[in-house]
């Protein structure tokens, strides 16, 4: 829980500093966004969802949900449309990809 408290807090930062109008807050914001997100394609592409992962996953959406949408928001309003898709079909296969498993396993 404390894990994923963190990351949401992390989410949200990250999003209030591109929104924040800052020039460099919102570049560094963008590009560690960025970075984020090819390492999660990368991971995800290589079928490194586990079975703890997808289930830390399972466990806590409504914390993550919340900060997926403000994050797609923060994209989108910025203008970062196609980093906003990419993060959208993102978080939508890790989704799809931890339910899969839970359904395997029953």
């Amino acid at each position: 829980m404390k894990t994923k408290l963190l990351s949401a807090f992390v989410s949200l930062a990250f999003s209030l500093a591109l929104l924040s109008g800052i020039y460099e807050l919102h570049q560094f914001a963008f590009y560690v966004t960025l970075v984020m997100n090819v390492i999660a394609w990368a991971l995800l592409l290589a079928g490194q969802v586990k079975d703890e992962v997808a289930s830390n996953i399972r466990r806590y959406p409504w914390i993550s949900l919340p900060c997926s949408i403000l994050s797609l928001y923060a994209l989108i309003f910025t203008g970062h449309t196609v980093l906003a898709a990419s993060s959208f079909l993102l978080t939508a296969l890790l989704l799809a990809v931890s339910f899969a498993k839970q359904a395997k396993k029953s």
